[in-house]
């Protein structure tokens, strides 16, 4: 069972099927045979022909930025392959693109491909298969209460990305109230409300003994959704990362509530298979639409283990993240989380259409031919601060300076929005002792420049960071860039995220991350 572990856009570093699977020669065709299966195709193609392949965002098309589009990754090199063996197999290389998570191929019961796909910001050196900035990122993106993260490795197959991302399918579609839907119930008693059943009455009901079997149609919250559902809670309850996500907000526990006395009177663990045949069929209801996703990640999770050894008709199954979606709405929870209106960012969406910019005066009428089509007729900034500042998420590696044709269109957004400031906000990879580099100033709980090299307790640094009004100041690390555009029309600056490296703990980690965040606060702060 061949098992490939990756990085996300290896453009510059792809490795070939011989460095991933050293000299298991068997293991290496049988991973390019699985790997033709989705090489090259796009999202939209495989999601169509696979149901167990969730995908984030959802909507993959109403996003106007390509995203239907992408591919898991592509083969890249001459294998010349007879189809049976391999030749030259050092020349056959896996090339990833923005897609993170995890997907199995399933299409050969002898030989299931496992391809994990981590961020290129993250770096362990110890290869424990924990990717902390992906995990990091979800738990912050869809609200996670997680302490801890020493139940993930890479042997879970994805299996840690489906739970954390339960509970916020979960409270969303309860959200749109308890799913409801008509069922056809088989009764034996005296209070008759449906069609009498003449043979089962006379069956169940002779001699008379005062009862008679109906049927009896009811709009019932009992349903194979909803025992679907209930199947879901009762197996991560079995996991210790289960139970900690169920029982990591009130929201989330009143939701269990809901399921469980809705459903408590018929679940059977034994009708498990039953419940899972019965949801094969998509959600497809013009009200409870967020159903349709959470129905999908519970067919995930509990046919996880079958699929892994093809006892499933899916080929293609697994959870994945567009990279560049993930890191703006990343830092979103950081931008527009803040109580002070003069200082709130505002986060257009293009995929519902909100906050958009409309670019010509002229084209008010959805019929008018002026130019471009008509999802070109709006922008739709990354984040932005009215008259003061534009800011563009970019989940890329920005230190070689800028990209034509990002520069071009900050400018474009600064020039359209009259506003003199735009810039980018970008990951940068640090090592795990950036933060050795403040020391406590006073008694106030500032920080300030330190010489000393001693590591600092990362568990008690956060009592005093970031408590005063300055926040703190950076010795040899250079977050922020300024550049003047020409003839004094403007300024673009680049911001660098800190994401350590190398971190021993995912609770060292996650602080570390809050002092970067703190500190991407304060800059915005500045304008």
């Amino acid at each position: 069972m061949p098992h490939l572990t990756l990085t996300d856009n290896n453009i510059k570093n792809q490795p070939s099927l011989t460095t991933l699977l050293k000299n298991d020669v068997q293991s290496q065709i049988h991973a390019f045979q699985d790997l033709q299966t989705i090489a090259g195709k796009s999202l939209q193609e495989l999601c169509k022909q696979n149901a167990n392949l969730l995908v984030f965002p959802h909507c993959l098309n109403e996003h106007n930025n390509g995203i239907e589009e992408l591919s898991i990754c592509e083969l890249v090199g001459n294998p010349n392959y007879d189809g049976d063996t391999i030749c030259d197999v050092e020349n056959v290389k896996v090339k990833t693109g923005n897609l993170m998570g995890f997907v199995g191929l399933g299409g050969n019961k002898n030989h299931n491909t496992k391809l994990e796909i981590r961020s290129r910001f993250t770096e362990n050196s110890n290869d424990n298969g924990q990717d902390f900035f992906l995990h990091y990122m979800l738990e912050k993106v869809f609200r996670i209460n997680l302490f801890d993260m020493n139940y993930s490795h890479s042997k879970n197959d994805g299996f840690d990305l489906m739970f954390l991302i339960f509970p916020h399918l979960f409270k969303r579609a309860l959200r749109q109230g308890i799913f409801r839907t008509y069922r056809t119930f088989q009764k034996n008693d005296a209070a008759v409300k449906g069609v009498i059943d003449i043979n089962r009455h006379i069956k169940q009901n002779t001699p008379f003994n005062g009862k008679i079997a109906y049927r009896s149609r009811e709009y019932s919250a009992d349903n194979d959704i909803t025992q679907l559902i209930r199947h879901t809670i009762e197996f991560l309850k079995q996991k210790e990362i289960g139970k900690s996500l169920l029982n990591s907000d009130n929201d989330t526990k009143d939701a269990v509530k809901q399921i469980v006395a809705a459903t408590d009177s018929s679940y059977c663990l034994q009708n498990r298979a039953k419940v899972i045949h019965n949801n094969l069929r998509p959600v497809n209801h013009p009200y409870y639409f967020s159903y349709k996703y959470l129905q999908q990640l519970c067919l995930l999770i509990l046919r996880h283990q079958s699929m892994q050894y093809s006892q499933s008709n899916s080929p293609v199954y697994g959870i994945l993240f567009d990279g560049a979606w993930l890191w703006e709405e990343y830092l979103a929870t950081i931008l527009c989380d803040t109580k002070l209106a003069e200082k709130q960012f505002l986060h257009p969406s293009n995929k519902t259409g909100k906050g958009g910019i409309r670019l010509f005066d002229n084209s008010q009428n959805d019929d008018d031919e002026i130019a471009f089509s008509k999802c070109y007729r709006r922008i739709y900034p990354d984040f932005y601060r009215k008259n003061q500042i534009i800011l563009d998420a970019k989940y890329k590696h920005f230190e070689n300076g800028f990209v034509r044709d990002d520069l071009y269109q900050i400018i474009s957004y600064m020039h359209t929005m009259k506003i003199a400031t735009g810039g980018f906000i970008y990951p940068k990879k640090v090592d795990d002792g950036w933060l050795r580099r403040f020391a406590p100033r006073n008694d106030k709980g500032m920080l300030a420049p330190s010489n000393d090299k001693t590591k600092l307790d990362f568990f008690n640094v956060e009592d005093f960071c970031f408590s005063g009004e300055r926040g703190f100041e950076a010795v040899d690390f250079e977050f922020l860039k300024t550049y003047k555009l020409a003839n004094d029309t403007g300024t673009v600056l680049t911001f660098a995220f800190p994401v350590p490296q190398n971190v021993e703990s995912y609770k060292n980690f996650k602080l570390q991350m809050s002092c970067s965040e703190k500190h991407l606060k304060e800059f915005s702060k500045t304008f």
